[in-house]
């Protein structure tokens, strides 16, 4: 198996009013698989959360992708949007 490099998300609020980067940074890692490391920052101000996240090795290279459409459809983050890393 081979080394599953990090991938880099940006996360934007697009909705006013709904909870505060902080409370959907929980959300989001709560929704995380076992085995996958993770580190973020928060822009408590600017709504805006970064994330770093690895799964696995032997992973497929689409498996981040793939988990944050699924977290970003829970109802309680659909005010989340990803933006390009950068």
């Amino acid at each position: 198996m081979t080394e599953t490099e990090f991938q880099d998300l940006v996360l934007v609020c697009g909705r006013p009013g709904t909870a505060p980067a902080a409370t959907a940074v929980v959300r989001l890692l709560g929704k995380l698989p076992g085995g996958w490391e993770r580190s973020w920052r928060l822009d408590e101000t600017g709504g805006r959360i970064q994330l770093r996240i690895r799964p696995p090795a032997g992973s497929p290279g689409s498996a981040v992708q793939a988990w944050l459409a699924g977290a970003l459809d829970d109802p309680a983050l659909r005010a989340w949007r990803a933006e390009e890393a950068g």
